[in-house]
This record gives structure tokens, sequence and C-alpha cells, in this order.
């Protein structure tokens, strides 16, 4: 019986001082497959998320692109607009709408100014902090 007693308060005694260390270190090494970190950075970069543009136009002739660009600017000093080349027409597209009832609202205020005005979903940029 004394041996199972001194037995016991040997091994409790060495458990309690092993779980007493203490360690000075306050920071965590996390071992995980590269390519989490590779995706972790990744998308730290991003700074894009899924919306809505409004195309204003369409048009072979850079100028009257840029017109309507003048045009949009003047109505909405803030937004931004984005203008791609896709051969053989330069393609107006304005605005980072994060929902389609904001891009509809805006849609809604330049009826009758252009001669097209569609909704595109794709990548936009963060909204601006102003």
């Amino acid at each position: 019986m004394l041996k199972n007693f001194i037995l016991t308060y040997y091994l409790f005694s060495c458990c309690v001082s092993f779980a007493q260390q203490n360690y000075s270190s306050n920071d965590v090494n996390i071992h995980c497959d590269e390519r989490i970190n590779q995706l972790v950075e990744l998308e730290k970069r991003i700074d894009q998320i899924q919306g809505y543009r409004i195309q204003i136009c369409f048009d072979s002739d850079k100028n009257e692109a840029d017109r309507a660009r003048g045009k949009f600017l003047k109505l909405f000093p803030l937004t931004d607009t984005y203008m791609a080349f896709e051969n053989p027409h330069f393609n107006l597209k304005v605005g980072d709408y994060r929902s389609k009832m904001e891009a509809e609202k805006i849609k809604r205020q330049i009826f009758g100014e252009f001669v097209i005005s569609i909704i595109h979903e794709e990548l936009v940029n963060l909204p601006r902090i102003d």
C-alpha cells in the first residue's frame, strides 16, 4: 500500500513539474504546406470583388469613347471609368458597384444621356474611402 502511495505521489509530482514549465517565448510556430502560405499571400494582394459595371459606350472611334467618358465624369466626378480596346471597338465601362441594385440606380439616372447602358457582372475594385 505504501509503495502504491509513493508511486502515485512520484508520478503526480512529475506530471505537475512538467506542466508547470514556463516558456518565455510568445511565438507560435505553424507547420503547414507551403501552398497554403502562397494562397494567403495571394488573397492579401487581391483587392477586387465580384460586382457590376455599366457599359456606356461601344464604338470604333476613340474620340467618341473619350467624349462619353468626359460626359459621364461631369455627371459623376468621383466614379472610376474603364476603357478597354477589344478589336475593333473601344469599350467604356463605369463604376465599381457591389450590388446590381446600385448599378440599376445609376443606370436610371443616366437613362437617355448615352446610347447604350448595359450592366455587366465582373470583378470590380473595392469601394473607395472618400
